[in-house]
């Protein structure tokens, strides 16, 4: 369980709509700096301006983490500082297409479907399975991941950030930052929109450097 981090902000704010930018930090773990032993995720989420929202830590067996590497099941489970529950992402094991199934309270609000064909692609549906938006990264920017609308406006993106030298060179701990482009989107789809920042970094840069 994950105790309250003094870094917190005192009145802790999940409402996603309050905020136009999100920054996610994975963890840096020691073990997987000097062997090549996986550990679990651990990311901090963070506003535009530095205050810490939320953290992230992923649950799955050590085993799988070792063997199965980005294929493995695994729930991410993401908490506020009071450490109440803000949402799951889970998925089972998987050969191709991964599956991040998105639920809080117990209740699914939607999945992120992985894509065949060129480049990376995601395709983001409700709990009804009706599809939201795809999210794609083009050829000339893998590191950006785009969501937009039926009309072809952006609703979203998802950034993978350079973290410097020493983090790229000997760990494998990204920054992702999440910007709703689009004011008016809901609770539900930024919340969404944050489990693809984990989606993105298990499926596409987990275990190396791209």
């Amino acid at each position: 369980m994950y105790r309250r981090h003094k870094h917190f902000r005192e009145i802790t704010v999940t409402d996603l709509t309050r905020y136009s930018e999100l920054v996610i930090r994975q963890q840096v773990e020691q073990l997987e700096i000097f062997t090549p032993f996986e550990t679990a995720n651990r990311y901090s989420i963070h506003t535009s301006d530095g205050a810490q929202l939320m953290y992230a830590y992923e649950e799955s067996g050590n085993m799988s983490r070792q063997f199965a590497g980005s294929h493995r099941a695994l729930s991410m489970h993401v908490v506020d500082g009071n450490n109440n529950p803000v949402l799951n992402a889970s998925r089972d094991f998987f050969w191709f297409r991964s599956h991040l199934r998105v639920s809080v309270d117990g209740s699914q609000i939607g999945t992120l479907n992985r894509l065949f064909g060129l480049g990376r692609k995601f395709s983001l549906v409700d709990a009804s399975e009706r599809e939201i938006t795809q999210m794609t990264s083009g050829l000339f920017r893998p590191h950006t991941f785009i969501a937009k609308n039926a009309s072809g406006g952006e609703m979203a993106r998802v950034t993978k950030q350079w973290s410097g030298f020493g983090r790229e060179m000997f760990t494998d701990a990204d920054t992702f930052v999440v910007q709703f482009t689009d004011g008016s989107t809901d609770q539900e789809f930024r919340l969404l929109m944050l489990a693809s920042a984990f989606a993105i970094d298990l499926d596409f840069f987990e275990g190396n450097n791209d």
